[in-house]
């Protein structure tokens, strides 16, 4: 079976990848697993949808634009629906960031309609296209009584030159073993990840794997190609290699272990770019070779012995910082694409990363701590193999926070909160029930509007905390009780009016900006359109003109937010 084939996607609820061209000769359909579970959460405390964004976005730019893509996306506008499949972007050549940035938007929420969503995946390959792979990158199996390794099945008696390959996303053992058929069907590999580094690498190795090139009958003869590029450079580091040769469609340069198997590659850049074209190499020590390779026939036409040295890198940060508060760290290294700064446990295995900032922002980043005390690392990691090149300890200590709250409370009312504390990225202050579980909230504001902030309270009379929270985490940090008391509503009317004269109402009450005082028929449901209505945040009194007509009518306090009825009083109108 020929190397390449139609390429589907199927990714977690955050991939992808515009004009088509007439004929492809290799496309991709990106289906993307957006249903709810992509809400879980993994170690660290980050989301599945969180993680699979990030890697996404850099996965995105780094795959080869040329290959055109169209994108599906399952389970993220209607919850228990299964047929929530819907085409995300139109097979033609995307654009990565805006691409990223739809994904960034699907709200996970539905099924798994994994069988029917590679069907219309199918439908979406152009018949023009000569080579395709499947990538199913999935967190959970088929939720909708589908058969997928049926549906695989049935794409492999087609008679193209597929190959499906399978990305577990968080699944167990026994899950991953489940989709097993899919790539048996078609003679794809199983990848099981359980991180975002490991998702990271399955999807480059996938990317790869598609990009290989078929074999052909070698032309001869063979054309004359020339490389000029340093005779050493840094592990990991971008080289610029110089080159002459026949710049066929999709030729390539290369940089891989000296006496590597004809065909092999690394980091890789086409000819069509020019020359001089740049190369990052692996982070791997000793002699390789800088090839230039005939796409066509994987012939290597020209080599230049290349020998990789070590790297280095240093970090200085404080010695101590508060948990969840943002760091500022100097670093020097060898910037190579895509390395990054993180803080992770003191000891946590090679790869681990909680928050991180990509070196390519400059001298100095910032990253942000978690909420978790005691020794910490704040490292330089080589994102090409995750290794860490410079490390510095840091002790973080805890945070603390102070809560003041200016009473009394009124039901649906609003009222002030002056706070002291981290001021983390993304923290709030909330109003909930007395002991509501960690993480829970209300109506909440961020602690980035200052101090004092603003929050509405609750319609319910009865006992409340005020609680200043660490996003990072949900932790609450400081809280102070408070009681919502059921205030005095009261409503009034100045003499009586005529018809078609002013009725003047004075009120008390929570006085909300979308709280109304209404006049409407007596008896008439709450939710029926008022006769004449005024915001509370006019003051008291306000005035309204009197029906046309003479009769009984009513007063309403309505309140803005549950539309209840919270006083009224009847009048009559001469």
């Amino acid at each position: 079976m020929p190397r390449l084939s139609r390429t589907f996607f199927l990714l977690p609820a955050a991939l992808l990848l515009g004009a088509t061209p007439a004929i492809a000769e290799r496309v991709g359909v990106m289906v993307l697993d957006a249903s709810g579970s992509m809400w879980n959460r993994m170690d660290g405390d980050i989301t599945r949808i969180e993680v699979a964004r990030d890697v996404i976005d850099e996965y995105l730019q780094g795959r080869d634009p040329e290959v055109p893509l169209s994108v599906l996306a399952y389970g993220h506008n209607r919850r228990g629906d299964c047929g929530d499949i819907e085409v995300i972007a139109a097979m033609e050549l995307q654009d990565a960031d805006t691409l990223a940035d739809r994904i960034r938007a699907l709200n996970p929420q539905g099924m798994t309609p994994i069988a029917d969503s590679l069907r219309l995946a199918a439908e979406q390959i152009p018949r023009t296209a000569e080579a395709a792979d499947i990538i199913l990158v999935t967190d959970g199996l088929e939720t909708c009584e589908g058969d997928p390794c049926a549906e695989a099945a049935r794409l492999a008696e087609k008679g193209l030159a597929i190959r499906a390959h399978v990305v577990g996303f968080g699944l167990t053992d026994s899950e991953i073993q489940q989709l097993s058929c899919v790539t048996e069907q078609t003679g794809g590999e199983l990848f099981q990840t359980n991180s975002g580094a490991e998702l990271a690498r399955a999807l480059s190795q996938v990317e790869q794997a598609a990009a290989e090139p078929v074999a052909e009958p070698e032309p001869e003869p063979m054309p004359a190609a020339e490389l000029t590029a340093p005779d050493e450079a840094p592990a990991g580091s971008v080289i610029e290699v110089a080159w002459t040769g026949p710049d066929d469609d999709r030729d390539y340069v290369t940089i891989v272990e000296a006496g590597a198997p004809e065909g092999s590659h690394t980091d890789y850049t086409r000819t069509r770019h020019g020359s001089p074209l740049t190369i990052t190499a692996p982070d791997a020590l000793g002699n390789h070779e800088i090839r230039y390779v005939l796409q066509q026939s994987g012939r290597t036409l020209a080599r230049q012995p290349v020998t990789l040295t070590p790297a280095s890198a240093s970090v200085t940060a404080p010695e101590e910082a508060v948990t969840g508060s943002v760091i500022e760290v100097d670093w020097q290294g060898p910037d190579n694409p895509r390395d990054y700064i993180t803080i992770v446990e003191a000891g946590a295995p090679e790869g681990s990363h909680t928050d991180y900032t990509r070196t390519r922002h400059g001298s100095p980043l910032t990253i942000t701590a978690p909420d978790a005390l005691g020794n910490h690392e704040i490292r330089y990691v080589l994102q090409q193999s995750g290794r860490t090149l410079a490390r510095q300890p840091i002790s973080l200590i805890p945070a603390t926070a102070q809560l003041m709250v200016n009473e009394p409370i009124l039901p649906s009312g609003e009222f002030q909160v002056e706070w002291t504390g981290p001021d983390n990225p993304r923290d709030y202050i909330t109003i909930v029930e007395a002991g509501a579980p960690e993480g829970s909230h209300t109506d909440y504001t961020r602690t980035s509007h200052g101090s004092p902030v603003t929050l509405d309270a609750p319609e319910e009379p009865g006992d409340y905390e005020v609680r200043y929270v660490i996003q990072q985490s949900g932790r609450t940090l400081a809280s102070v009780p408070v009681s919502v008391g059921a205030g005095e509503i009261s409503l009034a009317i100045e003499g009586t009016p005529e018809a078609g004269g002013v009725v003047t109402v004075n009120w008390q009450g929570p006085g909300r900006y979308e709280d109304f005082i209404q006049i409407v028929e007596v008896g008439s449901p709450a939710d029926d359109d008022a006769i004449r209505e005024a915001r509370a945040s006019q003051g008291s009194p306000v005035q309204l003109f009197a029906p046309s007509t003479a009769g009984d009518y009513e007063v309403r306090y309505k309140a803005s937010d549950s539309g209840e009825v919270l006083e009224r009083i009847t009048f009559s109108v001469e």
